[in-house]
């Protein structure tokens, strides 16, 4: 993978996920998260990965984030709703401790680096449409169908909330 292609989508998707978390806006949240997922697909496409690309594309960045579009305009938040949403000094002191511990951890992580021949060559099938379902439906089917679940949650949660202020 190119390191020029690496690190600017890596550097995009890092910055779309503090603006998810920073900003007040329902609304930009998504489509920040919307630019995130896109930087990530682009990082599979880097890896020679096509499918794992296409459906980042396609179930995360199309499907999940109109769905939360959807929960959000759902919900019709008005102003007073957003204006009580305010982050106390204590909570912001404490994300940005987090946030330079994380930053240390990954700078130091970078700077001891990986041996080349530790990392080992990717198998044949990586990315593939096998290699993924085999894997999805056989080591990781209870996480898969408990995602599904939450999301079924989810929709449900937002109906009942929507319909309870009419």
């Amino acid at each position: 993978m190119n390191a020029i292609l690496f690190w600017s989508c890596a550097v995009v998707a890092v910055t779309a996920a503090l603006f998810v978390i920073s900003r007040r806006s329902p609304l930009a949240s998504a489509v920040a998260l919307a630019v995130n997922m896109v930087a990530l697909a682009a990082l599979f496409a880097g890896l020679s990965a096509p499918f794992l690309f296409i459906i980042q594309l396609l179930v995360y960045a199309g499907a999940v984030v109109v769905f939360i579009v959807f929960v959000i305009m759902l919900l019709n938040l008005g102003e007073e709703e957003t204006r009580g949403a305010l982050v106390s000094r204590g909570k912001l002191l404490a994300s940005a401790l987090a946030c330079c511990l994380g930053l240390a951890l990954l700078l130091r992580a970078v700077a001891a680096g990986t041996p080349r021949e530790a990392a080992g060559a990717l198998p044949a099938d990586f990315g593939g449409i096998e290699s993924i379902g085999q894997e999805i439906f056989t080591r990781w089917l209870l996480p898969f169908e408990v995602t599904g679940l939450i999301l079924l949650v989810g929709i449900v949660g937002a109906v009942v909330l929507a319909k309870r202020g009419e």
